[in-house]
C-alpha cells in the first residue's frame, strides 16, 4: 500500500496555522481590551447609576457668587423636587458654547444643577474660574456614568427632573438662552 503524499498532514503546516491562529487570537484580544478601555464599555455595560441611585461629589474649590463652596449632590437630595441638571466638560466646544446662555440662565434665576463628567478636576475648575460659574449645585462624574444612565450619549445633555426621579425632559446639544426659556422653565413647571 503505498501513501499518496498530497493527502498527508504537513506537519510544519500544521505547527505554522496553529501558530498563526494563536498570534490572531492574541491579536484580536488585545485589540478588543483596547477598544473596551477607549470606549469606556464598562461604563456603559455596567453603569453603577441610575435616576434614583447616584452621588456626586463636590468640585473641590468652585465656589458660588458669595464665596461660598458649592456642593455636590445626590439622588437622595433631589428626590421630590423638579431640578434642572446640566452635564458638561470643559473640553467640549459645544460646552463652551452655550456657557453664556447658561450664565445668563442662572443670571435670570434659574437654579442649575451642573455635572462636571468625563473630564479632569483640575481642568474643570480652571474652565469655571475662567469662564464664570453657573451652577448652585455642581457634581464631579469623572466616567460619564450619569448622563449615559439618563440616555443621553453625549455632551451637553440637559435633564429636568420633575419630580426627581422622574425625568420629565431630555435634550442633548448647546441650547441658547431662548430654548433654555423654552424648553427648561415649562418642564420645570
Amino acid at each position: 500500500m503505498s501513501i499518496d503524499p498530497s493527502t498527508t498532514f504537513d506537519r510544519r503546516a500544521v505547527v505554522l496555522g496553529a501558530g498563526l491562529t494563536c498570534a490572531a487570537a492574541t491579536g484580536a484580544g488585545t485589540a478588543g481590551l483596547w477598544a473596551w478601555r477607549r470606549y469606556g464599555l464598562s461604563g456603559r455595560l455596567f453603569n453603577p447609576f441610575r435616576a434614583d441611585r447616584f452621588e456626586l461629589p463636590a468640585l473641590a474649590g468652585v465656589t458660588d457668587a458669595a464665596g461660598a463652596p458649592v456642593p455636590g449632590f445626590s439622588a437622595a437630595q433631589i428626590a421630590g423636587k423638579a431640578v434642572y441638571v446640566n452635564a458638561f466638560a470643559s473640553w467640549c466646544p459645544a460646552c463652551r458654547e452655550e456657557h453664556d446662555a447658561l450664565m445668563d440662565f442662572a443670571r435670570s434665576g434659574a437654579r442649575i444643577y451642573g455635572v462636571a463628567t468625563l473630564d479632569k478636576p483640575e481642568q474643570t475648575l480652571a474652565y469655571l474660574r475662567e469662564r464664570g460659574n453657573p451652577f448652585a449645585v455642581l457634581g464631579v462624574d469623572r466616567k460619564g456614568y450619569l448622563f449615559r444612565a439618563l440616555g443621553a450619549r453625549g455632551i451637553p445633555a440637559h435633564f429636568v427632573f420633575a419630580p426627581a426621579p422622574n425625568l420629565a425632559f431630555m435634550a442633548q446639544g448647546p441650547m441658547d438662552l431662548a430654548r433654555l426659556q423654552a424648553k427648561i422653565l415649562p418642564a420645570l413647571a
